[in-house]
């Protein structure tokens, strides 16, 4: 039963993500992320423009839902430096656990709390966070400890890294702990899609060099791995590759392609030398303004190196956000995951999300799922704030 319980919390911390890439931007035009993000590949740190749509496009209007003059300002009044984005997260939530229709678990969560700073002085670009692991979150950070605790809590670190950029400001070449650019950035970070290819911005950061691009009308990132430095021995770390390529084939929709390969000397499953890939495509559409899907299919390969079987998966996730008013979504999604060390494992997920102020939203989500164990059900509530 208790690995059950730990299974389910990990459902439900997917419920929100870390960083605030939000997808469904695109019902706007917005196919580039580097337009709001200083990450061209979406996620965490804001530039003004981007604080100034939090505003303008993301949460919901008041009164004469006219701008106010601190627009794009960091707490609203306070004037950036053009070399300094400073950058917060605060996550908190309460969740109710269900197995077969029984309540086994319910607590309160503290999800996140991030401080850090992106730095641009000329072609110079550095970023980092810091961020508190309370002890009960503890076994759900390991993956992005800094200090190594095991009742915690912890400090963790998900992203440090230091580039320059290139050809303009279109590329940027960095070297540290990375999001690992591959399919889709959603938030819900334990989406099978982003468990099986090990690719959440909640803690699976790695190590290593990569390359971004952005275009008027495409975008890509590759990155080499040289490993997860919080993991220990060295022998469980990754190397290998990844990347993507995605292209604006209309104002409003995009698709993708995505490609993993990584060789470890002992996986963290099967402790065996594996060279793990996962090939992919993912699409984001808005044919309807207030409508935006996402679709992301990835075929999974693991191989145990020296005469092990070949094991083929697959893991699909199909979301639809639906705005009924601004700054008001609904939220649904279906996936299917079948691994070599799984069963086939299906799910739903089903949530309300209201963007109440800028930097500040509230979601409720329903999370069911069956295979690999007993069928669960969670529900979690979410209060969070970014900078």
């Amino acid at each position: 039963m208790r690995r059950v319980r730990w299974s389910l919390l990990l459902v439900a911390l997917g419920a929100s993500g870390s960083a605030h890439a939000y997808q469904f931007m695109i019902r706007d035009g917005y196919t580039q992320c580097g337009t709001c993000h200083t990450d061209p590949s979406g996620g965490t740190f804001l530039n003004p423009y981007g604080r100034a749509q939090s505003q303008l496009l993301l949460s919901s209007s008041y009164g004469s839902g006219e701008p106010d003059g601190n627009l794009g300002r960091l707490f609203g009044f306070v004037d950036q430096p053009d070399w300094l984005r400073v950058g917060g997260w605060v996550r908190q939530g309460y969740l109710w656990n269900l197995v077969d229709g029984r309540v086994v678990d319910k607590r309160w969560l503290q999800m996140r709390a991030d401080l850090g700073a992106d730095v641009k002085i000329g072609i110079f670009r550095a970023a980092a966070e810091l961020g508190y692991s309370s002890s009960g979150a503890t076994p759900l950070t390991q993956l992005a400890q800094i200090t190594r605790s095991a009742q915690g809590p912890n400090l963790v670190g998900r992203e440090f890294w230091a580039g320059v950029e290139l050809f303009g400001g279109d590329g940027l070449l960095r070297a540290g702990r990375i999001n690992l650019p591959f399919g889709l950035r959603n938030i819900e970070h334990t989406s099978f899609v982003r468990t099986a290819t090990l690719t959440d911005i909640n803690e699976d950061q790695q190590y290593g060099l990569a390359f971004a691009i952005s275009k008027p009308n495409w975008r890509a990132e590759v990155m080499a791995l040289v490993g997860n430095f919080s993991v220990h021995p060295d022998a469980y770390r990754e190397r290998g590759a990844v990347g993507y390529f995605e292209l604006a084939v209309a104002p409003t929709t995009t698709v993708g392609i995505s490609a993993l390969a990584a060789r470890a000397d002992a996986s963290l499953v099967t402790k065996l030398p594996t060279l793990r890939q996962a090939y992919g495509g993912f699409l984001r559409t808005s044919p309807w303004h207030p409508l935006v899907i996402q679709l992301e299919t990835n075929l999974l390969l693991s191989k145990e190196l020296g005469g092990g079987p070949q094991d083929f998966g697959h893991a699909e996730w199909l979301q639809t956000d639906v705005e009924v008013v601004r700054g008001l979504h609904l939220v649904s999604a279906a996936e299917v995951m079948k691994t070599g060390t799984t069963d086939f494992q299906t799910g739903l997920w089903g949530g309300i999300w209201w963007f109440v102020f800028p930097h500040l939203d509230v979601r409720a989500d329903a999370i069911q799922r069956w295979g690999n164990g007993p069928a669960n059900l969670t529900f979690l509530v979410q209060l969070n704030g970014y900078l």
